[in-house]
């Protein structure tokens, strides 16, 4: 799942942490990561909903910093 960040200087500790919370992560851009939560038999709006709780997580210890889930709409712009 695409994440955007609000500051380029955040990215590497979101990184970090959602790694130590054993996603999968790569950089997609200075503002930008691509995510995914530990691998699990479950529907992917779960996977999503487990993510964001990760982020809110984060974004507490982080106040002034967002970091969202992309929309589908914003993700399909990303791709062109």
């Amino acid at each position: 799942m695409r994440i955007h960040v609000s500051h380029a200087d955040a990215v590497d500790d979101l990184r970090e942490y959602l790694q130590r919370c054993d996603c999968v992560v790569e950089l997609r851009g200075r503002t930008d990561l691509e995510a995914d939560p530990p691998d699990r038999d479950v529907e992917p709006q779960y996977l999503r909903m487990e993510l964001d709780a990760y982020l809110r997580v984060w974004r507490t210890m982080h106040p002034g910093a967002t970091a969202e889930i992309a929309d589908s709409v914003k993700d399909s712009l990303f791709d062109l």
